[in-house]
């Protein structure tokens, strides 16, 4: 099992927010929704996103942080370089940190699951990939 925590950066440019939106896949959860897309570095990439609907700026850093640390928490076996769009949905206001935690693993092995089974996100990443 490999830890995130030395394989990730924090994605900051707009337009690769704005391509892994485009041109990525997504999974709903309870406090967040994961954009996904793979990248051709050899590392994770991480971008945050919390909207202003969510409450006002020490809130949104507060969940920001929370994010970052759960990222940093997480354990995933196996997985692949992505570029990963953690967006905080309004029920992330009352979330732990454990509970965040348990949503993100729980997502990025959906995301681990859905690479092998679809073929077309295999055939997408590696288009992206070239």
């Amino acid at each position: 099992m490999k830890s995130l925590l030395a394989k990730f950066t924090v994605i900051k440019k707009n337009e690769e927010f704005q391509k892994i939106f485009e041109k990525g896949h997504s999974i709903y959860g309870r406090y967040l929704v994961v954009y996904f897309l793979h990248n051709s570095f050899e590392i994770h990439r991480f971008g945050f996103c919390v909207g202003r609907k969510i409450g006002n700026a020490v809130k949104r850093n507060h969940i920001k942080r929370l994010l970052r640390e759960a990222v940093s928490a997480t354990i995933i076996p196996g997985f692949e370089s992505q570029d990963i769009l953690l967006v905080a949905r309004s029920a992330a206001k009352t979330a732990s940190l454990t509970n965040i935690i348990f949503e993100i693993t729980h997502i990025l092995g959906k995301v681990q699951k859905s690479r092998i089974k679809d073929p077309k996100i295999s055939a997408i990443e590696m288009e992206g990939s070239h």
